[in-house]
């Protein structure tokens, strides 16, 4: 019960900072896949140099 009203609670928040600075909330999402994506790409590497 505790987690689904977190999750509502981050969630309620998530809308709000989209609405009052969707700029920003961009840029934010845009840093975060760059994120997401680098350490993809890093952790592809590391195997493809451990497996050879």
């Amino acid at each position: 019960m505790v987690k689904i009203a977190l999750a509502g609670l981050v969630g309620a928040f998530l809308i709000f900072y989209i609405m009052t600075s969707p700029d920003q909330a961009a840029h934010i999402a845009k840093g975060t896949w760059h994120l997401v994506t680098g350490v993809a790409h890093g952790i592809g590497r590391f195997f493809d140099k451990l497996a050879s």
